[in-house]
């Protein structure tokens, strides 16, 4: 259990991380269309609300909202992050709450009907508001908590009727009781669902790198770190089907190192394997860019020359025949070999089969004719 908490927590982190981020920036959508409100609020109340207290209240709220705005577009530049804009955020909610609760200041007490449409207009930017602070609720909660200290004092204060005002008020706060509650609920679901949705990416990754990891184990050689079989026919396939898509050939050289039996007759197979990795090492030495060895059984290796001629492999197998014993592979025990090397070229209608047999049939008449040579396909 406790290996598997501190991957929990941290998804955890990152999904209030991510909901805050989220939370940023739908608030700044619903604060562009913050002016439509405005406009359903003003068309309520003209000709029915002195025109001063309309200017004010809109003046006021106006202010208000671009400080907000302004606010909210320095966090997002930034890049929301929850450590650094907590305070910021909330106080972009509060600003917003405290200029909607204006509304029971200045709009209402003028006419009983304008009252109650503009109580169900604030409780329509309440419901707004909770989608869009969904995934970051502390902030939601300061919003409606504002916009319920003012517009309750407005109401007690600027609606004449003793009873109206307490009935508004009583009507207001069972429904931001309940969106609150509601609220909460659904944004835990949503940051359950978000640290779900990093957990299941986190865990998708590391099952990709784990496939990688077995594709590569199942294609590599586990002893010299080299292609091995499988792998060598996946690419001798694909060099093939670019020669038959482009007309360009390849080339193959076919190694076989002289006497190894003796190694590990003479030193062990322990020796013997050491040898094999520094035979590879000196090999990938004198290979060029883009040349692909592989091991094809036992002390037999295959290099995969793309686009590569047969006069061009053959300078390719001597440089490395010649750079093999040159110097030992070994000091200690002092291990020198030397390496036949058959070559062989793609030709046209030849299947990867065939040209392997040649190859192969090339670097048996290189030992046939005394080893320690390179020896190219016999002539068709």
């Amino acid at each position: 259990m406790k290996t598997f908490l501190p991957a929990i927590d941290s998804d955890i982190a990152v999904a209030r991380a991510t909901g805050f981020s989220e939370c940023a920036h739908a608030l700044r959508r619903a604060l562009t269309t913050t002016p439509v409100g405005w406009l359903l609020a003003v068309w309520f109340c003209w000709g029915l609300v002195p025109q001063a207290s309309v200017l004010v209240w809109l003046g006021t709220f106006v202010a208000v909202w671009g400080g907000s705005l302004h606010l909210l577009q320095g966090i997002i530049r930034a890049g929301p992050s929850v450590e650094q804009h907590t305070r910021r955020l909330h106080w972009v909610a509060a600003l917003d709450g405290f200029a909607w609760g204006l509304t029971a200041w200045f709009l209402m007490g003028h006419d009983a009907i304008l009252d109650a449409a503009l109580i169900a207009l604030l409780c329509g930017v309440i419901a707004v508001n909770a989608q869009v602070y969904a995934t970051y609720p502390a902030a939601f909660f300061r919003q409606i908590g504002v916009i319920w200290g003012v517009a309750v004092l407005g109401l007690l204060l600027h609606v004449a009727s003793r009873r109206s005002a307490m009935d508004y008020s009583a009507g207001l706060s069972v429904f931001i009781a309940l969106i609150a509650y509601y609220t909460a609920a659904i944004s835990k679901r949503l940051l359950e669902g978000i640290r779900l949705q990093r957990a299941n990416a986190s865990l998708a990754a590391r099952l990709h790198v784990a496939l990688q990891k077995v594709e590569l184990d199942a294609a590599t050689d586990a002893l010299t770190g080299q292609g091995n079989r499988r792998a060598l026919d996946e690419l001798l396939k694909q060099q093939a089907a670019l020669y038959d898509a482009s007309g360009k050939s390849f080339s193959i050289l076919m190694l076989d190192i002289d006497f190894f039996k003796s190694i590990n007759d003479g030193f062990g197979h322990m020796t013997g394997d050491d040898a094999l990795r520094a035979f590879v090492q000196r090999v990938r030495e004198y290979l060029r860019p883009g040349d692909v060895c592989a091991r094809f059984g036992g002390e037999e290796f295959v290099v995969v020359l793309p686009q590569t001629t047969l006069d061009e492999a053959r300078e390719v197998a001597e440089r490395l025949r010649l750079g093999v014993a040159h110097c030992p592979l070994l000091e200690t025990p002092r291990v020198r070999v030397t390496v036949s090397i058959g070559v062989a070229t793609l030709a046209s209608g030849q299947t990867v089969g065939e040209l392997l047999a040649t190859a192969d049939a090339a670097v048996y008449a290189a030992k046939k004719g005394g080893r320690n040579q390179v020896q190219p396909q016999s002539s068709r």
